[in-house]
């Protein structure tokens, strides 16, 4: 999460708008949390009163560009809109033990289930998104 917060009001993601990062190991469920906070703290202290000069609002550095990786987070998933469902990628952990290997199949399904996704988010989340946010269309890997 901190990391998140240096990239954006360290002017990092304004400074450099093709840059592009992934998180791993960590879910996606804190991200709305720490989205609405950098907006708030944005709007109360626009006259940079925090040591930030963003000409924007924090989160629209993130769109397209803060892909967040998930393995069993049904709360991330149910706040897809927020975050943005084109940005949460699939992963398994393995070998860790907090993966969700040999059930990483029916977990995936389970939480696709429960979150309601539809077959677009289901495509997005499990093969789309890694496909667009790692630039893979460069090594012949397609849809």
């Amino acid at each position: 999460m901190g990391s998140l917060i240096d990239f954006v009001f360290s002017g990092t993601l304004a400074r450099f708008p093709e840059l592009v990062i992934a998180y791993s190991e960590g879910q996606v469920g804190w991200m709305p949390y720490v989205m609405e906070r950098m907006d708030k703290l944005w709007h109360e202290r626009v006259d940079n009163s925090f040591g930030s000069n963003l000409p924007q609002p924090p989160t629209t550095y993130l769109a397209g560009r803060v892909y967040g990786c998930i393995f069993d987070d049904e709360t991330g998933l149910f706040n897809r809109d927020r975050i943005g469902m084109d940005t949460i990628t699939f992963e398994c952990d393995f070998p860790h033990a907090d993966s969700t290997f040999p059930h990483t199949e029916k977990v995936a399904t389970e939480i696709c289930v429960n979150a309601g996704l539809n077959e677009e988010e289901i495509y997005k989340l499990m093969r789309g998104n890694a496909i667009k946010g790692f630039g893979l269309e460069r090594f012949g890997i397609t849809a």
